[in-house]
């Protein structure tokens, strides 16, 4: 009796379970690759979608190899069931192409006020989060006519992409941080630079050099390292272009040893790094004796609070493998630099 008991209520305990789920409308965790957007589309207007999303997704990094940062997969509207719970998710139509099947989805999924104004011609783009699934950024883009969506696509492609974007950022900061960070040495790092940063579980630092203000930290397998340096008293310093590359040309040499940076791929923005106003490089390393180079990114910007101008280096080694993802994991780490408060 004890066991048909014990069984009736472990499968009371299972239904309840999935009850309160359904009430309370559990969603189930994203999943696929974090970097992949499924584009659903028909046969009838995928040629007419490539060239549309192109112009929002194809940002190429050189790593040395070009990588696209979002790898961008097509797919039959038959296979919308079964993927529709993936990270990224993208369904595209024209109205105005004969297709039945990818109007008649759009039509599904959109309140018929959002369809309306889709057909008027009022709006062409649509975006949720977690429509399917936790961690899901889900879009809708359709036009009457191809032209018709390609304008509102090409004016608010930085928009879209953003949307994408951010939804990564958050889910890799999230996987990033969510086990062992090492809070007890980001304070370590604090008490005695005056700025910390959050640190993941594996990095170790590799060298501290209190006499020339520098700092460096990194993980093995793929080699990943994050460094930072800074120069005090720098208000007298006139931090422009010039002087960013000029800092940037002598950082390796300086700190490395056996790094230099190279000037093919060479980019170099004025931008934002948290508040502060940024010079962001980005281009490529390569050793002076070996066989070995890869990506690097450095930040260098002054702080006006600390009278400093703060240069912070990410630099990647991962030969024969995709470079992208865990350089925007470094990034984001770096992103999290802080200023401690007296």
């Amino acid at each position: 009796m004890s066991k048909i008991f014990n069984s009736l209520f472990y499968i009371l305990l299972i239904l309840t379970i999935f009850f309160l789920m359904s009430c309370f409308g559990y969603k189930p965790r994203a999943k696929g690759v974090q970097n992949e957007i499924l584009v659903f589309v028909s046969d009838e207007d995928k040629e007419n979608i490539i060239p549309i999303l192109d112009s929002v997704f194809n940002r190429i990094c050189y790593t040395p190899q070009p990588e696209s940062v979002f790898e961008i997969r097509y797919l039959s509207l038959e296979e919308f069931q079964d993927r529709k719970s993936n990270y990224n998710i993208i369904v595209a139509a024209i109205l105005g192409i004969s297709d039945y099947t990818g109007d008649k989805l759009i039509q599904d999924l959109l309140p018929a006020s959002q369809f309306e104004m889709v057909r008027k011609g009022e709006n062409q783009i649509f975006t949720k989060m977690n429509l399917y699934s936790q961690g899901q950024i889900f879009a809708i883009l359709a036009g009457v006519s191809r032209e018709e969506l390609e304008t509102s696509v090409v004016q608010k492609k930085d928009e879209i992409y953003d949307h994408f974007d951010q939804a990564f950022l958050e889910r890799e900061k999230k996987h990033i941080f969510q086990r062992m960070e090492q809070k007890k040495l980001s304070e370590e790092l604090g008490e005695k630079n005056g700025w910390r940063m959050r640190i993941q579980h594996d990095y170790v630092i590799i060298r501290e050099d209190s006499l020339n203000n520098f700092l460096w930290i990194g993980r093995a397998f793929p080699y990943r390292w994050i460094s930072v340096h800074w120069i005090d008293q720098a208000s007298n310093l006139f931090l422009n272009k010039d002087l960013a590359l000029e800092m940037n040309k002598e950082y390796p040499q300086r700190f490395y040893g056996t790094v230099l940076f190279s000037e093919h791929y060479l980019t170099v923005e004025e931008t934002f790094f948290n508040h502060w106003s940024t010079w962001r490089i980005q281009g490529l390393w390569e050793h002076k004796k070996k066989t070995m180079g890869g990506p690097f990114i450095s930040y260098i910007f002054y702080d006006g609070v600390t009278d400093r101008i703060y240069h912070i280096n990410l630099l990647l080694y991962n030969p024969g493998n995709p470079k992208v993802i865990l350089l925007r994991q470094m990034d984001i780490i770096a992103q999290t630099f802080t200023i401690c408060e007296n």
